[in-house]
């Protein structure tokens, strides 16, 4: 491979990045874990909850043990806006609509 890339080489080397490169959990945090990392987190949380069940604290239904925290509900709590009510949404909408109708006149 030459030194320069044209912008269509690089255009493709991003669209084929594989899942669990930097860049695409950049993106989407949650892809920073693939199915075995899913299913061994799974696994570690009932070996917790089986073990927590013969202890007393676990007939008496207190001092649950935490489960692995998952990517996807780490990210959730990152950079998220307010939630809007159902009327501001509406109110958003109509707004990017009134603009896109402007550029078609």
């Amino acid at each position: 491979m030459g030194v320069e890339y044209s912008i269509a080489h690089a255009a493709d080397l991003a669209a084929n990045l594989p899942q669990q490169s930097r860049c695409m959990c950049a993106l989407e945090p949650a892809l920073d874990w693939d199915r075995k990392d899913y299913l061994l987190a799974e696994a570690v949380d009932m070996l917790r909850l089986l073990v927590w069940m013969q202890t007393k604290d676990g007939h008496k239904g207190r001092n649950r043990p935490k489960m692995v925290e998952l990517p996807r509900f780490k990210a959730q709590g990152k950079g998220q806006e307010e939630r809007l009510s159902a009327e501001e949404y509406r109110q958003q909408l109509r707004q990017a609509r009134r603009q896109v109708d402007t550029l078609r006149k």
